[in-house]
Formats: structure tokens, C-alpha cells, sequence
């Protein structure tokens, strides 16, 4: 029973986690500086605006705690595909690519905000140039954060096809999910939605498998026999 609650929170902390990127992202999205194209005017009337500025203060802790309740999704995730596999170490995996996909999305935002968030200080001036920079490499890290997301997919897609607890149609649509995180700087931001709704998915997948009673212990192949009790004299 402790165990499906462990599991169950781990779900609900998914869909939080989900939640909270998309606020986070929403609102250091007001800031951030996403096309070279855009023009220096532009680009310091975003830098200078308050009110985007609190919002890129609040947005970044926002996606913290989003990236922290993913790794906390992650562990369960795991704990699903040990159950499925019956402990394949590829399960592992999910942990460190659900870390690598957070920790460069947080690198990414912060770049992208950074030259917003030092504007709040009267010892900096905005300058277009380099928060145009910024920008384009926190689009680029960012973007490059999705490999994580790619390893996530396709570890638990290859374990849930062998243990043939997806269907035909969720492995193939998975696994272009996959490819697309892989060259997620080429999809033009199609990959970012791709992998948000597999999460859905995924999220769906490990709150079902916490209302699912746990199996009965069946004893190992070989066990030695129980002896039958000697009757007394």
C-alpha cells in the first residue's frame, strides 16, 4: 500500500511539474529575447518594462521547482519500468535524463532573462546586442536540454515494447517523439510540444499503474522444498 502511494505521488508531482514549466516558461517568456531578427527598440522596451522584469524574477524559481518535482516524476517513472522490466538497468536512465533536460532548461531561461534581470540594478545598462546574444544561446541550450527528453522517451518506450505494455501505435509515435527531441533545434518548437504531451502520457501511465494491487510474492524457481513436519513418538 505504501508503495502505491509512493507512486501515486510521484504521478501527481509529474503533473505539477508539467503545470509549473509552462507558467515558468510563460513568464520569462515576456522577457527573453527568442529571435535575432528583433529589432534593438524592441528588445530594450522588454528590457526596461517592470512589470516583465518581476515577471522574469518569479518565472525562473517557478521552473525550479517545476524541473524538482520532474526528477521527483522520474523516480517513479523508474520504479514502473523495474516493475515491467524486472529490473532492467536501463531503467535507471530516466533519473539522469530527466536531470539533464531540467538543468539545461534553467540554464537556458537564465540566460535568456539574465540582461532583464540585471536591468532591475541602476549599475547596468540594456544593451540589444548582448541580450540578442543571450537569447539565441539560451534558445540553443535550451533546445539541446531536449536530448535528455529524447533519452527519457525512448528508454521508457523500449522497455514498455518489450514488455508489451503499449500498443503498436503509442511505441511508433513515441519513438518520432524521439527523433524529433534529437533534432529538436531544427523542429521549430515542435519537439518542446511533442515531448510535453508524451508527458501527459507518461503521467497518466504511472498514476494507472499506482491503483494497480500489487502482485502476489511467487517463490523462486528451485527453492529448496519445504521438509514435512516429523510426527512425534
Amino acid at each position: 500500500m505504501d508503495e502505491s502511494r509512493a507512486l501515486r505521488r510521484a504521478g501527481w508531482a509529474g503533473a505539477a511539474s508539467l503545470a509549473l514549466s509552462v507558467i515558468g516558461l510563460t513568464l520569462t517568456y515576456l522577457v527573453g529575447v527568442d529571435a535575432a531578427s528583433m529589432s534593438d527598440a524592441s528588445i530594450l522596451e522588454r528590457l526596461n518594462d517592470g512589470g516583465r522584469q518581476v515577471a522574469a524574477g518569479i518565472g525562473v524559481p517557478v521552473l525550479a521547482v517545476g524541473v524538482g518535482l520532474l526528477l521527483w516524476f522520474a523516480t517513479g517513472l523508474r520504479q514502473v519500468l523495474d516493475q515491467l522490466s524486472g529490473g532492467d538497468p536501463l531503467a535507471h536512465a530516466t533519473v539522469p535524463a530527466a536531470a539533464l533536460l531540467g538543468g539545461l532548461m534553467i540554464t537556458a531561461v537564465s540566460l535568456d532573462v539574465s540582461s532583464a534581470v540585471a536591468a532591475l540594478s541602476d549599475e547596468f545598462t540594456p544593451n540589444p546586442d548582448t541580450a540578442r546574444a543571450l537569447g539565441i544561446a539560451g534558445a540553443m541550450t535550451g533546445l539541446t536540454g531536449l536530448i535528455g527528453g529524447a533519452v527519457l522517451v525512448a528508454v521508457t518506450t523500449r522497455i514498455g515494447q518489450q514488455a508489451r505494455a503499449l500498443p503498436t501505435w503509442a511505441v511508433w509515435v513515441s519513438y518520432v517523439v524521439v527523433l524529433l527531441c534529437l533534432f529538436g533545434y531544427w523542429s521549430g518548437g515542435i519537439a518542446s510540444v511533442a515531448f510535453a504531451l508524451w508527458l501527459i502520457g507518461a503521467v497518466i501511465g504511472v498514476l494507472r499503474m499506482s491503483r494497480r494491487p500489487p502482485a502476489p510474492a511467487v517463490p523462486a524457481q528451485g527453492a529448496p522444498a519445504r521438509p514435512p513436519a516429523r510426527s512425534g513418538r
